[in-house]
């Protein structure tokens, strides 16, 4: 598995599982409650309870209704005498009765003409049931007053009826349907349950599904953001690895991945530098071994040419006179040439030799004049603060300072002025050759460094390697550049003299 792969789990594990599990325990706390709201007990005892409140309401109907059919066959009628009212409130009082009334019907409604209440019963107000009563005898025989009158009813005559029953609750009635009416909503509660449940649950997985929906690109993201650039800077190592010490990685992602990436940064940017010096320095050496070949070798034929070259001018007067002069020319010609050689040789030497510097404590501005003193001092143009003091070792620097000042001479117009400024720049002690030539040319300015490249004809080409080498073994460096306005421009630094740093040495 892929480290994006692994780190995509890790982030959906990390953001799903809490959620999960939270999610599953609150479904379980919801089910259990749902469990434990509809229980067949509770429905058996909402059941139980209403069924003993409907049949005890109907055994004091019957029992009312059956009183009062007997009594009316008795032919009881309003007003009684108080024999016949102490004699009913007896009956009332042996049959647990709580009322007797005695309704009359006049002018077509029936009206309240007597009432018997036992003594120990607290009667309230006398409950005129007429229209309770006209509608019992038309149906139920029953009477369920709001005035808090269960009783149950029967005519005597055509004329006259009987009401006998007990005081109850006003809403008596009503609570025992608003108790059906709960029952029937507990029944479907009890059905509604099971669904709920499934609901539930389907909401739970609803939930999750959703959360990984959101959570997997999220994850995805976050996980590309930290494997793009581990991925990166494995690709840069096995680079590396390979030889491409120019591999480098971008410096993004969380702070500890771009810590990572510019500590590799940097440690291929040391291994580069380490690279390019070695190759450098084995390049070097061994042109130094062609140099220290090439100038064994011409040296000694060289000194024979001059020799022979001495003994022909001193017997040039011996040469017919016509031909005289033709083989003077030729002979100072030849001359010349074997200068050159001499000269080139002398550079092959020198090169090769690269001896170590004797550092002392030395005024850069003299440097600089010791160098221009075997220049025509009417084709420069000095510019610099003096003294200058810095470490090194006078006849290398005068020797670079020199070369800088050739090539800047050969490069620019006959009648051209070479600028020659030196200043304190920072710790650092410059010293700038500028000139009005052509420029630099096409080729990379670092090829024009190493041995034997030379945009002059008649060049050895170991002129800016042997300043670039002075310049190394100082501490400083050098570099080209075209000027504005035509010309290119010289630039050698070195470290300036640290009183403090050289007596700590001392």
């Amino acid at each position: 598995m892929t480290l994006r792969a692994r780190l995509l789990v890790a982030l959906l594990a990390m953001a799903l599982v809490p959620v999960a599990l939270f999610t599953l325990v609150m479904l379980d706390q919801l089910d259990r409650s749902a469990r434990r709201w509809v229980q067949p007990g509770v429905e058996r005892a909402l059941e139980s309870g209403l069924e003993t409140t409907r049949s005890g309401l109907a055994r004091l109907e019957g029992v009312a209704l059956a009183t009062a059919e007997t009594w009316a066959t008795e032919g009881l009628r309003p007003p009684l005498d108080d024999a016949a009212r102490a004699e009913r409130a007896r009956a009332l009082q042996a049959t647990g009765l709580d009322v007797l009334q005695l309704y009359r019907r006049e002018a077509g409604a029936w009206r309240l003409a007597d009432q018997v209440v036992p003594p120990a019963v607290l009667a309230p107000p006398r409950p005129d049931l007429g229209a309770e009563v006209a509608l019992a005898l038309d149906s139920t025989w029953v009477v369920h007053s709001t005035a808090g009158v269960l009783a149950g009813v029967a005519r005597v005559d055509s004329g006259v009826a009987l009401a006998v029953g007990w005081w109850i609750a006003p809403d008596h009635p009503e609570r025992v349907a608003e108790v059906g009416e709960g029952l029937g909503r507990y029944r479907q509660l009890g059905l509604l349950v099971p669904l709920q449940r499934r609901w539930v649950w389907a909401l739970g997985l609803g939930l999750v599904l959703t959360l990984a929906a959101v959570a997997v690109p999220v994850a995805s993201r976050l996980a590309a953001g930290m494997s793009r650039p581990l991925a990166e800077l494995s690709a840069a190592l096995a680079r590396v690895a390979a030889g491409d010490t120019g591999a480098r990685v971008a410096a993004r992602g969380p702070r500890e991945i771009r810590a990572l990436a510019e500590a590799f940064n940097a440690m291929a940017g040391r291994l580069d530098e380490a690279r390019a010096s070695l190759l450098r320095a084995e390049r070097e050496a061994a042109w130094r071994d062609v140099a220290r070949r090439l100038a064994h070798e011409i040296k000694n034929p060289l000194t024979a040419m001059r020799y022979a070259l001495h003994r022909i001018e001193r017997r040039v007067d011996r040469v017919p006179d016509a031909e005289r002069e033709a083989v003077r020319q030729s002979v100072e010609a030849i001359l010349r040439e074997v200068q050159d050689l001499a000269f080139m040789t002398e550079q092959f030497s020198q090169y090769a030799r690269a001896p170590e510097p004797r550092f002392e404590r030395l005024d850069l501005a003299d440097v600089v004049r010791a160098a221009a003193a075997l220049q025509e001092p009417e084709s420069l143009s000095f510019a610099g603060e003096s003294p200058l003091p810095v470490r090194g070792d006078r006849v290398l620097l005068t020797r670079a300072v020199q070369n800088l000042l050739v090539n800047a001479r050969e490069a620019g117009p006959p009648d051209g002025v070479v600028e020659i400024a030196w200043r304190a720049e920072g710790e650092r002690a410059v010293v700038e050759v500028l000139d009005r030539g052509p420029g630099l040319p096409d080729t990379p300015v670092e090829r024009l460094f190493d041995p034997y490249v030379s945009t002059k004809q008649r060049g050895s080409g170991l002129g800016l390697a042997l300043v670039r080498d002075v310049a190394l073994q100082h501490g400083g460096g050098v570099a080209l550049e075209n000027r504005e306005g035509g010309g290119a421009r010289a630039r050698l630094w070195l470290p300036r003299w640290n009183d403090a740093e050289e007596g700590a040495a001392g």
